[in-house]
């Protein structure tokens, strides 16, 4: 989360990219290791979402 200028943990994957979204410009390519950073949290935030649907079954 360091990588991607981020203090906490994002609520969802849209929060995610909106905060994201306001700390790196489009216009700025991002680096190997931010593309993997981000994936990495996108994932995290996809596996809770899933376990969440499953918890309210």
């Amino acid at each position: 989360m360091t990588v991607l200028g981020l203090r906490t943990t994002p609520r969802s994957r849209q929060d995610l990219a909106r905060r994201v979204a306001a700390r790196h410009p489009a216009s700025r390519p991002w680096s190997t290791v931010q593309t993997a950073a981000y994936r990495r949290v996108w994932e995290e935030l996809e596996s809770a979402c899933e376990a969440d649907v499953q918890l309210a079954a």
